[in-house]
């Protein structure tokens, strides 16, 4: 059985938990080798504190779940069967009378929490979400080899498209235009949608792309990432079309220097409110504070929003190996948006920054 279906189940034991019942299919990943978009089928993967885990999967999957190395028990229905009476007699086999079920409270829908409530109405269910959240935090070699493929991907692809764009092209066009270098670079497909903005649509952070042309003197902002062997990376980039004015590299260099203070503070035991502080701090000192209207950045590994949420508020302890996003920004409605993020690994004393691509572009 994999290492951390046992550190899960020691957990179950600890927090006197009889099971816990995953439908995420990143964390059944992580835990099975085993990955499935189930759309909208169920994908369940049941943990006990004493017995085999179960994976419950579609029947056209079976063979794919062995083929991945999964040792434990398998339940399959067809399409035209209801999954949930095979769920019932497998529980109720396995675990008759169980007091508490620990459950993904923030990804399992409601219908399906009233299913389990069908099949044990008088059961407990509790929070497992600490429990995966602390296993996946701290990456492994493996991992981090992966999410660097991923980061060299993105960057190569941003490279070479920056380098033609050519006046009167929309942001749609290059949103195109990234994710098929993506892909021709050895992406398994992009880890989130493309965000490409010019001039003023740029200050707004998750602005969404359009057929608004690319005219000289727009600001560019490209926020993108790839996804390679499942791990994700998530890069953002702004810079000036035909060159930047004095005002223009001034704030360039502000996002800059925020963000390396912000990577600065990326070390382990640090508290994670710390790094937000660290660039808000820049900006604000630069009369800018109003303008960063985001967190500082997130964690980032199979899912491109991992936690820790790294806000200023949040006073948990960081861990060398975590992989954060550090992505401060300066956005001004009717001027436009600066957001610089570099993916990084928290280290002893600071951060290790994943990029190679430089961060003030000059294309």
């Amino acid at each position: 059985m994999t290492t951390v279906i046992e550190l899960w189940r020691q957990a179950l034991l600890e927090r006197e938990e009889d099971a816990a019942v995953l439908t995420d299919p990143a964390n059944i990943y992580y835990a099975s080798g085993f990955y499935s978009d189930p759309h909208e089928r169920l994908l369940m993967l049941m943990i006990f504190q004493k017995g085999e885990p179960v994976l419950v999967c579609p029947e056209m999957e079976k063979s794919l779940v062995i083929n991945s190395g999964w040792q434990g028990g398998i339940v399959t229905y067809r399409d035209s069967e209801d999954p949930w009476d095979s769920v019932k007699k497998m529980f109720h086999k396995q675990l008759p009378n169980p007091f508490r079920i620990a459950v993904e409270k923030a990804h399992l829908s409601v219908t399906r929490f009233e299913k389990l409530q069908l099949i044990y109405p008088g059961v407990r269910y509790t929070d497992f979400e600490r429990v995966v959240v602390e296993s996946r935090q701290v990456k492994s070699r493996e991992e981090l080899t992966h999410i660097q493929q991923a980061v060299d991907i993105a960057e190569q692809a941003l490279k070479a498209v920056a380098a033609g764009l050519q006046e009167g092209v929309t942001e749609r066009q290059v949103v195109h235009q990234l994710e098929d270098a993506m892909k021709r670079a050895g992406a398994d497909g992009a880890a989130f949608d493309t965000i490409v903005l010019f001039g003023e649509k740029s200050a707004y952070p998750h602005g969404v792309p359009s057929e608004n042309p690319l005219q000289k003197g727009d600001l560019i902002l490209v926020d993108l990432g790839a996804r390679y062997g499942r791990f994700c990376s998530d890069i953002t980039r702004t810079w000036v079309f035909g060159g930047a004015d004095e005002t223009s590299q001034q704030r360039l260099n502000l996002v800059s220097q925020a963000k390396a203070a912000a990577i600065k503070a990326c070390r382990h035991g640090g508290r994670i409110g710390d790094v937000d502080k660290a660039a808000r701090d820049v900006l604000t000192k630069a009369g800018h504070g109003d303008h960063f209207i985001t967190r500082v950045g997130h964690g980032m590994g199979m899912d491109v929003h991992e936690a820790p949420s790294i806000h200023g508020n949040n006073d948990d302890l960081l861990e060398a190996g975590m992989v954060l996003t550090i992505e401060p920004g300066v956005y001004i409605e009717g001027w436009g948006g600066i957001r610089l993020e570099d993916d990084v690994v928290v280290g002893e004393h600071g951060g290790k920054i994943m990029n190679r691509l430089e961060t003030l572009l000059d294309m």
